[in-house]
């Protein structure tokens, strides 16, 4: 079965129900696939004169910095001796030390030095196990797959100077990449999840959202009325275009009427089965004397808190057929989103970009 929703021109009804062909539940230590995409680990300049932990898929690894100026390294959190976390270590003349017995290794995992016996042939399994590691748009991205599906998602608007950058942080939620994800294409939560920052209880109407099928995932139109924008007062509408480049990378253009345009990047990346981690940016057309980053700052903040005491509460694992929940007329993003996973963990489609 190809999902009901395939692009602009198929004429389907985004809101129909299809038959579900495809696991009742998507958990995502259950798929091999989700192991071949790019995730954001973190921002790269938390990766400095320190070891860093960090956890993918269920995966430990660790982080570091050989020196000021190199490129982040990634290999599994464990040291082949004696088990011990390499997190825990530190860093000291370009190599890194395990807390346990010393033992170093150069920035490509290989070992340089046994202090214990310095002289003594190393052993052949005494390496790393690495992972690859990029740095792109300030964050360090990791694939835990040899054979990667595809590149890191594009963000143009990161190198246009008619954009401005303004790095936010690093978010933990007890709940999955895939709530998290739905969430930030769901336009009907707004007006009451975000009642105290952003969102209107009274104002709570929408104009129908479009949702086209893409190579990379899905891209969505819609229009939300909102009583604020980060840093200012007054009601307004945001006209946003989400792209989702699969399998939980968010790209939201807001646009505002007076032509501001918002940019959110909302690297979403699965920590586990119950759990994720968002690294957001934010880049926008106004300038720092128009709209402090710190008041955009703050604003997101709160607006993320607003959403993670709510996702933290959703029960896990995430539902992909249909007949598990209700859906009504403002669900069309996350039905489609829903039939794309299914597609993807079934086999029957692979992203492109």
């Amino acid at each position: 079965m190809r999902a009901a929703l395939q692009n602009s021109t198929t004429g389907e009804n985004p809101d129909r129900v299809t038959r579900h062909d495809g696991p009742d539940h998507l958990v995502v230590s259950e798929h091999p696939v989700l192991r071949r995409f790019w995730y954001a680990a973190c921002f790269a300049h938390n990766v400095n004169a320190e070891p860093v932990a960090v956890t993918i898929l269920s995966t430990p690894l660790v982080l570091w910095r050989p020196s000021p100026d190199a490129p982040v390294s990634a290999a599994l959190d464990r040291c082949a001796h004696r088990d011990a976390p390499l997190s825990r270590g530190w860093v000291a003349n370009c190599h890194l030390v395990c807390p346990y017995h010393g033992w170093e290794w150069d920035r490509a995992g290989r070992t340089q030095r046994i202090p214990q016996f310095p002289d003594a042939p190393h052993p052949t399994r005494s390496g790393l196990t690495m992972v690859s590691a990029r740095e792109r748009y300030g964050m360090v991205w990791i694939c835990l797959s040899d054979d990667p599906v595809t590149d890191i998602p594009p963000v143009p608007e990161y190198d246009d100077p008619a954009w401005r950058r303004v790095p936010e942080y690093e978010f933990d939620f007890d709940c999955t990449a895939m709530h998290l994800l739905e969430n930030n294409f769901d336009p009907g939560h707004v007006a009451f999840v975000h009642r105290n920052t952003f969102g209107n209880p009274d104002r709570a109407e929408l104009t129908d959202t479009e949702v086209t099928r893409e190579p990379y995932g899905l891209r969505t139109f819609g229009q939300v009325n909102v009583d604020s924008r980060p840093g200012e007062l007054g009601t307004t509408t945001r006209t946003t275009v989400s792209t989702l480049y699969a399998p939980f990378f968010g790209h939201i253009h807001i646009t505002y009427p007076d032509g501001l345009r918002h940019l959110m990047v909302k690297a979403i990346t699965p920590v586990d089965d119950e759990s994720c981690r968002l690294v957001q940016l934010v880049l926008r057309t106004d300038t720092e004397q128009d709209r402090p980053a710190a008041d955009i700052l703050a604003f997101d903040v709160a607006v993320e808190s607003e959403d993670r005491a709510l996702l933290d509460l959703l029960p896990t694992p995430f539902p992909l057929a249909p007949h598990l929940n209700v859906h009504a007329r403002a669900d069309r993003n996350s039905l489609a989103i829903r039939r794309l996973w299914t597609d993807l963990v079934t086999g029957r489609w692979l992203p492109s970009w």
